[in-house]
C-alpha cells in the first residue's frame, strides 16, 4: 500500500471511529495472519505506531475534550497449567512466591521483601531457558576480561565538527504529512552495527568516576546504590521550549556502572508517554511467564507457531506482519497483568511516586488468534489466563522511561537494578528479538526501532569507525494525537584500538528520554526540532563536555 494511501490509525480511537476510518480507506484490520507476503518497509508505515489508548477518566494531557475509553471487559479467570500439568492459581490470585524455585545465591542477590509488592517474584536463575545450564547467563563480561588498550598508546581520530542542522529532508519526508524523517526513518538513514552479537556487553571502560568539566568544576558518576540527584543540563538556550528530558550518562568503573543524571528541570514531570512504554509491557509479560512456569518459560517461548521474540520485534518496528503494534501492546498487557505493570513502576521495581502510573492499552484489542499458551523449544510450557481488567492511565516521567531502559540494558552488570523475576534471555529478547529469527534476522527487538534521533545526533559513520562496528542503540518511539513526539533510547559508542581493545576513558554510554509537545509550524518541523535537540546533547556527551 502506498504511504500516502495508508489509513491514518496511529492514534487511539473508539472502535466505531476506527471502523469508519478503515472503511473510508478501503481496508480491514486482519484478525488472523494473512496469506500474502510479509509487509514491505513502505507498507509498514500504514500501521499505527504511536497510539496509546486514553484511560477511563483520563484525557490526553492538554486535550480536555479527549474521550475516556475503557480497556475492555474483565474476563473470567481461567486455571493456570504449568509444564507438569498441575493446576495453579491464576495470575491475579497467585499466592506470594508460589511456583518459584529456591533462590540461587550464586545467580542473583535476593531483594528485601519490603522492596517487593505482595506477590512479586524474587530474582531466580535461568532454569529451563535456552541458556539452561549456563550459570553465568546473567553475568556480563567483567571489566578485567577486557584487554584494555593504554590511553597513551592509542588516540582515536579527532572528533568531527557536528553541524547543528540534521540531514535535510528527502523527497519522501517532504511529501508525507503523517510519517516523519527522524521518528519513522522515512529517508532510510538508519544504520546498524556491523558486528552482531546478542551477548554483547558494552566495551566502555573508565578508570575513574570523576571528571573535570571544560568550564571548571568536577562531575561525579555515582554507583547504582546512590540516591538519584539531577544536575543541570545547562543548555536551555540551545534546546526547544517545552522539551521534557532526562539524560543518564554511564561510566563503567571496575566493571560497575556508575551514573550521572542531567536535565533541564523537567525529568520528573509525569506525562502521557504514548507508545514508548510498550517495551515495559513486554518486560512485565516476561516476569509473569517466568513466575507462572517456575522459571521455565519466558519471552524465549513460542505462542502457537510464533516466537514471542518476533512479536516483540513487530511491537517495535510497526510492520503489522501480521499483527498491529498497538494490538500487540494490549496482548503483552494481557499476559503480564495491568495491576502488576503498575506495581512495577512503584514498589515492585522503580519506586516511582503514586502520580506515575502504567497499564493502559494502546487503542486496539489484543489479537484473538494468538491465545495465551506458551511453549519453549525444550518442551516446557505454560498456559496463562488473559488479564482483561481495566488498566491504569499511562502517566510517566522521562526519568522513569530512561531509568527503566537503562536498568534492563545493564541487567547482567548491575544485579541490584534488575527487574525482579526477569531473566537475561528475556532481556536479550527485548533488545534483539527472537534468537536466530528467520523472519527478522539479528536486529530485532528494541534495535529495530524506526526512531533515529540518537544516531542522527552525531556523525554515525565516525562513531561506527572508532567502535570497529561494535556499538549499540536500543530505543522506542511514541507519538501522541496532538503531535507529542516522545523517544527513549540507550546508546553504547565505545572506542576500540586497531587490535579491537577498548581504549579507557574514551567510549561513551548513555540514555536519553525526551518529550516535545509543541514547536514548529507543523509536525514535521517538530520532528526536526527534536532531532536538532539531540544534535545539541549527543555531541557534548561524546566529547564529555556536559
Amino acid at each position: 500500500m502506498p504511504i500516502d494511501a495508508a489509513p491514518s490509525h496511529r492514534y487511539p480511537t473508539a472502535s466505531a471511529t476506527v471502523a469508519l476510518l478503515l472503511l473510508a480507506a478501503g481496508c480491514a484490520a486482519p484478525e488472523t495472519p494473512p496469506t500474502q507476503a510479509p509487509v514491505t518497509a513502505a507498507d509498514a508505515v500504514a500501521e499505527a505506531h504511536a497510539g496509546d489508548e486514553a484511560q477511563p477518566g483520563t484525557a490526553d494531557p492538554g486535550d480536555a475534550a479527549a474521550p475516556a475509553r475503557a480497556d475492555g471487559a474483565t474476563a473470567d479467570a481461567e486455571p493456570l497449567v504449568v509444564a507438569d500439568g498441575s493446576a495453579g492459581a491464576t495470575d491475579s490470585t497467585q499466592p506470594k512466591d508460589s511456583a518459584q524455585p529456591p533462590p540461587d545465591a550464586s545467580s542473583q542477590p535476593e531483594l528485601a521483601s519490603a522492596d517487593l509488592p505482595v506477590d512479586a517474584p524474587k530474582p531466580q536463575p535461568d532454569a529451563g531457558s535456552r541458556d539452561a545450564g549456563n550459570a553465568s547467563a546473567d553475568i556480563a563480561p567483567d571489566a578485567a576480561a577486557w584487554d584494555v588498550a593504554a590511553a597513551d598508546v592509542f588516540v582515536p581520530a579527532p572528533l568531527p565538527t557536528i553541524d547543528p542542522e540534521p540531514a535535510p529532508a528527502c523527497a519522501k519526508a517532504k511529501a508525507s504529512a503523517d510519517y516523519f524523517q527522524f521518528l519513522d526513518n522515512l529517508c532510510d538513514e538508519k544504520q546498524l552495527p556491523k558486528v552482531a552479537d546478542p551477548e554483547f556487553a558494552c566495551p566502555v571502560v573508565d578508570s575513574t568516576a570523576t571528571a573535570t568539566l571544560p568550564g571548571g568544576g568536577k562531575a561525579n558518576w555515582l554507583p547504582p546504590t546512590a540516591p538519584v540527584t539531577y544536575g543541570d543540563l545547562g543548555l536551555q538556550a540551545k534546546l526547544p521550549a517545552g522539551l521534557l528530558i532526562s539524560v543518564v550518562s554511564i561510566r563503567r568503573v571496575n566493571g560497575t556502572p556508575h551514573y550521572r543524571y542531567l536535565s533541564n528541570g523537567t525529568a520528573e514531570t509525569p506525562v502521557q508517554p504514548w507508545s514508548t512504554t510498550k517495551f515495559l509491557a513486554a518486560a512485565n509479560a516476561a516476569v509473569a511467564l517466568r513466575v507462572a512456569s517456575n522459571y521455565k518459560v519466558g519471552l524465549t517461548a513460542q505462542v502457537g507457531a510464533t516466537w514471542v521474540g518476533d512479536l516483540v520485534t513487530s511491537l517495535v518496528n510497526y510492520d503489522a506482519a501480521p499483527y498491529a503494534s498497538n494490538s500487540l501492546g494490549a496482548w503483552f498487557h494481557d499476559v503480564g497483568g495491568r495491576a502488576k505493570a503498575n506495581a512495577m513502576i512503584g514498589a515492585g521495581w522503580l519506586k516511582r511516586p503514586a502520580a506515575e502510573t502504567f497499564g493502559g492499552n494502546y487503542g486496539s484489542a489484543a489479537p484473538a488468534a494468538l491465545g495465551y499458551s506458551f511453549k519453549e523449544a525444550g518442551g516446557a510450557a505454560v498456559v496463562l489466563a488473559a488479564d482483561k481488567a481495566t488498566g491504569f492511565a499511562n502517566n510517566l516521567s522521562m526519568h522513569t522511561l530512561a531509568e527503566a531502559l537503562k536498568r534492563l540494558v545493564v541487567h547482567r552488570e548491575s544485579a541490584d537494578e534488575r527487574l525482579p523475576g526477569i531473566q537475561w534471555p528475556d532481556v536479550r529478547t527485548l533488545l534483539y528479538g527472537a534468537p536466530g529469527s528467520a523472519k527478522y534476522g539479528a536486529w530485532g527487538g528494541l534495535s529495530a526501532d524506526t526512531g533515529i534521533y540518537l544516531q542522527a545526533g552525531h556523525d554515525i559513520a565516525y562513531l561506527d569507525a572508532r567502535a570497529k562496528g561494535q556499538w549499540r542503540v536500543f530505543s522506542k518511539l511514541g507519538l501522541g494525537t496532538k503531535g507529542q513526539f516522545v523517544h527513549v533510547g540507550y546508546a553504547c559508542f565505545p572506542v576500540l584500538d586497531p587490535q579491537g581493545k577498548p581504549v579507557a576513558n574514551w567510549g561513551r554510554e548513555f540514555v536519553i528520554a525526551a518529550h516535545l509537545a509543541s514547536g514548529g509550524a507543523n509536525w514535521a518541523e517538530r520532528d526536526r526540532l527534536l532531532a536538532k535537540a539531540y544534535r545539541v546533547i549527543v555531541p557534548r556527551l561524546i566529547e564529555d563536555s556536559l
